[in-house]
This record gives C-alpha cells, sequence and structure tokens, in this order.
C-alpha cells in the first residue's frame, strides 16, 4: 500500500496528486487528474464526512457492524441524503467500559467523486498524519478543517464555520470544540497537546494571532503530511465495485477465451498433421493395392471359375468322405471294417464283429445317419465264427439307382 498514489481535496477547488508525501501534480477535474491510473487512493472532501468516537460493550466481533448502524441510526446519519451512503469504523482504544471505536461516515457521494479505476477511497483526514497527541488544521476547498487523531485514526473532523483565513476567531471556536470535547468518556485520552498547522497562505500577523488565542502549542509546516494508512473496501462506491466486477468479468472471459483458442489452435493442429499422416498412409496403401493387384485379380478369376464348377461336384458323394462318416458311425469298441469298396455309388462293407448284436447296431446307425439318408443299407444274415464272433457285410446303395443307371 505504501506505493499507492494519493489525491485530496486541495485548498480551493483543485485536486492535489502525491506520491509518497511529494505533491507532483494538480487539477480541477479528478478524473482528468487520474488517468488511467489504478494505483490511486482519493481522499473524500471533509464536507462530506462525519467522524466521532463511540464506546461499545465488548461482545462478539459479528455483532459490531449491527451496532455501529444503530448509532449511525440514532445520530440522524443515514436519512435525508441524495447519494450513497459509506461508512466504516476501526477500535481504537479498550477500556471497562468497553471498545472504543472511531467512526467515519460519508454521505452524499456524488457521481463528480466516482472514478471506477481507483485502487480505493477512504476519507481525506485518513490518507494525512500526525504525531502523538496532535491534531491537524489544513484548508480544503476554501473552508478550515480540524482533526484530532488517536493513533493514526481520526476520531474527531470539524469543517469550521469561522471563515478561511487564520486568527482569533478561528482559534476561539477550536477551543470551544476542545472543550466540549473534554467532556466526553470517549476522547479521556485522546484530547491533543499540540496543533500541527498546515496552512500556506497565512500571513505571519495572522499566524501569530492564531497561535496566541489558541490554547494549544501550534507546531507550523509546509509540508503536507500524507499517509496512507488502513483502505478500507467499505468506502468503496458501488459504482467502483461495479465496475471492478465487469473488469473482472471481462478479464476472465478474455482468458476462457484465450485458453478455447489454445484448444482450438492445439486441436487443428493436431488435425493437421493426422490428415497429413492419414494422406501419407493412404498413398502408401496405394503403392501396396497397386503391387498386390494382379494377384488378387487371379485369385478372383480362380474363385470364378471354381464356382462355375462347384454345382458339379457333391462332397457326400465321394469314398473318402463317406468312409470317414461310415467310421464315426462304428461303436466304441468291438466292431472292426476288413474291407470297404464303393462301385459307382454303391458302397460295401466287410467287417467283424464281437456278436451279431453289434453288426446289427451299426447297420441301423447308417440307416439313421442324415447323412446317409439318400441311401437303402441292407445286410445278409451274418455268419457266425467258431469263436462267436460274426462276419458281416452291408450293402448301400442310392435310393434312385435306377434312374442314374
Amino acid at each position: 500500500m505504501s506505493n499507492l498514489t494519493i489525491v485530496l481535496p486541495g485548498p480551493e477547488k483543485e485536486w492535489l496528486l502525491f506520491q509518497g508525501e511529494k505533491k507532483t501534480s494538480q487539477g480541477s477535474d479528478l478524473r482528468d487528474l487520474i488517468g488511467h491510473r489504478s494505483d490511486v487512493v482519493v481522499g473524500f472532501p471533509s464536507d462530506k464526512v462525519t467522524t466521532f468516537p463511540v464506546v461499545l460493550p465488548e461482545t462478539d466481533e459479528s455483532l459490531y457492524d449491527s451496532m455501529i448502524y444503530s448509532q449511525l441510526e440514532k445520530r440522524g446519519l443515514l436519512a435525508g441524503h441524495e447519494g450513497e451512503v459509506l461508512y466504516d469504523y476501526e477500535i481504537v482504544g479498550k477500556g471497562p467500559k468497553g471498545n472504543t471505536f472511531a467512526v467515519s461516515v460519508v454521505s452524499d457521494v456524488s457521481s463528480e467523486l466516482i472514478d471506477s479505476n481507483a485502487a480505493g477511497y477512504a476519507p481525506a483526514a485518513s490518507l494525512r498524519s500526525v504525531s502523538q497527541n496532535s491534531c491537524l488544521l489544513w484548508k480544503e476547498k476554501g473552508r478550515l478543517v480540524l482533526a484530532i487523531y488517536k493513533g493514526r485514526e481520526p476520531v474527531h473532523l470539524q469543517v469550521l464555520s469561522g471563515g478561511d483565513r487564520l486568527g482569533p476567531a478561528i482559534a476561539g471556536e477550536i477551543n470551544l470544540i476542545l472543550m466540549g470535547l473534554k467532556g466526553d468518556t470517549c476522547m479521556e485520552d485522546s484530547m491533543p497537546q499540540a496543533l500541527v498547522l498546515e496552512v500556506d497562505d497565512a500571513s505571519a500577523d495572522e499566524r501569530g494571532s492564531f497561535a496566541e488565542g489558541l490554547n494549544l502549542t501550534v507546531h507550523p509546516t509546509s509540508k503536507s503530511h500524507v499517509s496512507i494508512g488502513r483502505i478500507s473496501e467499505r468506502f468503496l462506491p458501488s459504482a467502483v465495485i461495479r465496475a471492478r466486477r465487469k473488469r473482472k468479468a471481462k478479464s476472465r472471459i478474455a482468458v476462457i477465451l484465450a485458453v478455447l483458442f489454445a484448444c482450438y489452435a492445439v486441436g487443428l493442429s493436431a488435425m493437421i498433421i493426422k490428415s497429413n499422416n492419414t494422406v501419407a498412409e493412404i498413398g502408401s496403401l496405394e503403392r501396396q493395392i497397386s503391387i498386390v493387384e494382379p494377384d488378387v485379380d487371379w485369385v478372383e478369376r480362380v474363385d470364378q471359375r471354381w464356382k462355375n464348377l462347384e454345382p458339379a461336384f457333391e462332397k457326400s458323394w465321394f469314398p473318402v468322405v463317406q468312409l470317414s462318416r461310415i467310421t464315426s458311425a462304428l461303436p466304441g469298441s468291438g466292431v472292426v471294417i476288413r474291407e470297404y469298396r464303393t462301385s459307382g455309388r454303391g458302397i460295401r462293407v466287410q467287417g467283424q464283429a464281437r456278436d451279431v448284436q453289434l453288426a446289427n447296431r451299426l447297420l441301423e446307425d447308417l440307416q439313421s445317419m442324415a447323412e446317409f439318408n439318400a441311401y437303402d443299407w441292407s445286410m445278409p444274415n451274418p455268419k457266425v465264427e467258431k469263436n462267436n464272433t460274426a462276419t458281416f457285410e452291408i450293402t448301400g446303395k442310392p435310393k434312385n439307382a435306377g434312374t442314374d443307371s
């Protein structure tokens, strides 16, 4: 915060711009003076600020805001204003009766005081500082302003009504103010012992008569005591808050758009690279196809010739196929085929079985096989050998043998 620039209302109608404690420029229009700077803290003119101390019982911090608000309503500081009303508070002391708060209220915040680029706002008195146990008198917008501080916080602020020139009248008015504050329990340990005089256009006679009539020691100075203390968000006008939100929203949108554009660029680059790779791959495949294309044509021609010939062949009539099927019909044991012959499409099977029953079983299995449903199967009575085995001969003839011959 120490690097921020301060803009304060000047002695007349001008505004003063300070960098550090050095005045660098001035102008009659606040916005023109600030320009596009975003590091500026603007001081509210003292005629729009009310500052007072109040003692409140110590309680939970979350309740202080409503207690301060009640004090503002009680003092009539929230009603009867055309513009926006802003307020803030700070604990400046603790005692047996409770906590002492310095409360500042800014009323009638006009549009001329609002600059959306400002870094912050504060009462002009809060942007000035004095030594311990001193008060400050300066000239602002053609009026003399008195501020009494406790630490860095102003606890009393008053625009004087005795004129804009130093003299006995102003000294007398300040004496009356201090006398009235002495009876305030909030000011018991905050009464100033000296006054810092920051009025450049006063003559020596005016300074002398003022100092002679004042009940405090006067310390004249030609240097503005400018200092950034606590800057509260509570003093930000609503128009500035809205402008900040809009800027944040625009920045957020810009970031999102930038991210989307980056993603789009990356995606587009990936698509281009992939497209180039695909084109190269297509070219490679086309070259491979051109190499194997003659062989593919030959295979297709052979396949077509085979398809033309296929109807003339029926695999179920091939002897090897028929033998395989007959073998599959054999029982697990007890039957041996000794001879298998074909004549045309006729089939003759000679073999030996463990007994007549197994020979008959083989015949029945052949008759029931779907693969041989085009055949009529027959078997003469098997011959029983001396060892009780049965020699058999099974004959299979196509059912349409008569038409084929």
